[in-house]
């Protein structure tokens, strides 16, 4: 057995970063050099260490610190009350502790042969006492990596948010035109025009939570909705427009396993709508049929899973996790195709370039393209100054951007290492962005071009426009052939957090933290449409036909906006 403090160091050095501690990881990863590529080299230095023993960074389980704490203690408290013979334990009560000295608290009253007597039971609790903390350390391992990455974003973002919270609570608000807003629920749910609400009825039992992630079907009128109680609602949606609280689902999917957390944080529908993958935060992933029969269950992951998609095809499914791996699945078999190891931190999105070929992005501030069947990665991203928390191909599949806590945006082509253009002028973390679809009639607008750095000019197709949301509370718009800001939209009071193109590049919906969701006319980026609910928006998604998008909330709704009036007035 070796522990060097190259070891100790990494150990202390994750638990920082898992913990939500960011500056001090900064601050410890500078003064120990753990950040450098050349620190975990070191690590996996054959020459100093035998080649089994190397440390390989995806492979040290989130919670390595506290686990191993927890075993160090569970000995010292076996080797000090054990008595000579080996066997007899002594029957102290009182518990050990990492920063206080043991003292032994005996009942004196205790004869030797009632502590005989007891020594194989106490040995059995102690058993049943180390799997019972074994559990504890795996369930703390998952929660760390939290449940979903908007909430993996709150929690690092505590401070603000309470303060936010707070404001309010106090009805502090912006006022903006057209929004419907309400007090209560039941008022809202009243008030609000053009707008479905899908609530489940209540199962005191089993909540339904926080609502992550929603879906349109891409050829049936079927929305998915993946909540924290690790259920998946398959909504049947009308037509047409239609007002109201509907409770009644058409499926209901249940992702739970009794021996892990079960919130589902992704879910994507297959190309051809038959199908739907759902991930969730004990690591699992799960391929539903349409009907809701469960297909395959994929239990690879160790962590949660932040994201997966299907292939343009169909036939592959990539999915990311905090386990910081890449899997990619066979969709008609289950089985596992290839697993990619290149990331040093939890993956956080995936996108696919082609049918063979994708992008990740992690929290080590990298971004990887790569190819089945290649070991290696076809290109190396770098250039973020903190993790980065989602990518996008373009609608041509040439460009590729990438958003960071960072507060840049940055666009990238194969063709090169460096990226095409810098875009910089948010003031806080950019937590997502939207590509608009190649569509010259989506926007003719025009704006500054500060705080752009162009490194490079490729002859690629005009009305590359990019959306990105921010955690200073605006969206930027930007032509992504010059890298010009064009529009900056600040209607939102708190962090934004979802951002959706309607498949014409018509509309463009937002939602924030601030419980407000947003639809703009990407024309001239009038905002047409405007409702809030009682809880943080975590998604937000657009029909396969336009007049309808949807909008999922922190407090177990999800509200359908009918939008076919605003197209016939266009």
């Amino acid at each position: 057995m070796a522990i060097t403090s190259d070891d100790v160091n990494y150990l202390v050095y994750r638990y920082l970063l898992e913990s939500g501690f960011s500056h001090s990881t900064f601050a410890f990863s500078q003064e120990a050099s753990v950040h450098t590529r050349d620190y975990i080299a070191s690590l996996t230095n054959t020459g100093a260490r035998h080649e089994s023993q190397a440390i390989k960074p995806s492979r040290v389980p989130p919670g390595a610190l506290i686990y191993y704490l927890q075993k160090g203690l569970q000995y010292e408290e076996v080797e000090t009350h054990t008595m000579e013979d080996g066997v007899t334990m002594t029957k102290c009560s009182a518990p050990f502790s990492l920063t206080h000295p043991h003292e032994c608290v005996i009942n004196e009253s205790s004869s030797h042969d009632d502590q005989s007597d007891a020594a194989n039971a106490d040995k059995s609790d102690t058993s049943k006492q180390n799997s019972k903390k074994l559990n504890a350390t795996a369930n703390v391992r998952k929660e760390d990596s939290l449940l979903s990455k908007r909430e993996r974003k709150e929690a690092k973002r505590a401070e603000r948010e309470k303060k936010a919270r707070k404001e309010s609570s106090s009805g502090v608000a912006t006022a903006m035109e057209g929004i419907t807003t309400a007090e209560e629920d039941e008022s809202l749910l009243q008030t609000a025009s053009d707008v479905t609400i899908y609530k489940p009825a209540i199962d005191p039992a089993r909540p339904v939570g926080a609502v992550y992630c929603v879906g349109w079907n891409p050829r049936f009128m079927l929305l998915a909705a993946g909540s924290q109680d690790g259920r998946i609602r398959l909504w049947r949606v009308p037509p047409d427009s239609s007002e109201g609280i509907m409770t009644d689902c058409a499926v209901t999917l249940d992702h739970a396993n009794a021996d892990e957390e079960n919130g589902v944080t992704c879910l994507d529908w297959h190309p051809q709508g038959l199908m739907i993958a759902t991930g969730s935060v004990g690591g699992s992933v799960k391929i539903w049929q349409k009907s809701g029969d469960l297909k395959h269950t994929l239990p690879r992951h160790k962590g949660t899973v932040f994201s997966l998609r299907f292939n343009k095809k169909g036939d592959l499914l990539g999915t990311v996790s905090a386990d910081a791996t890449v899997i990619i699945w066979d969709s008609a078999t289950g089985e596992l195709r290839q697993q990619f190891e290149c990331h040093e931190s939890p993956v956080l999105d995936i996108d696919w370039k082609d049918d063979i070929t994708f992008a990740t992005c992690s929290s080590d501030k990298y971004v990887y393209v790569c190819r089945m069947g290649m070991l290696e990665p076809l290109r190396v991203f770098s250039g973020h100054g903190a993790e980065v928390n989602a990518i996008q191909w373009d609608a041509t599949n040439q460009l590729l951007a990438s958003c960071s806590d960072d507060g840049t945006i940055k666009v990238w082509a194969m063709e090169t290492n460096a990226p095409l253009f810098n875009l910089t002028g948010h003031k806080q973390e950019v937590f997502c962005l939207r590509w608009a679809p190649n569509n010259p009639s989506a926007s003719n607008a025009t704006g500054s071009t500060t705080g752009v750095t162009a490194t490079t000019t490729l002859g690629f197709p005009q009305n590359r426009m990019l959306a990105s949301g921010s955690f200073d509370n605006a969206i930027r718009i930007w032509d992504a052939t010059s890298g010009r800001c064009v529009q900056i939209l600040e209607r939102h009071t708190l962090q934004v957090s979802a951002l959706c193109f309607s498949a014409d590049g018509c509309f463009l919906a937002s939602g924030g933290f601030d419980n407000v969701f947003n639809v703009w006319r990407t024309r001239d980026w009038a905002l047409v449409k405007s409702f809030k609910g009682n809880g943080n928006v975590f998604e937000v998604a657009w029909g396969v036909k336009g007049d309808k998008v949807s909008v999922c909330f922190h407090d177990g709704v999800v509200a359908v906006v009918h939008l076919a009036g605003l197209r016939d007035k266009q």
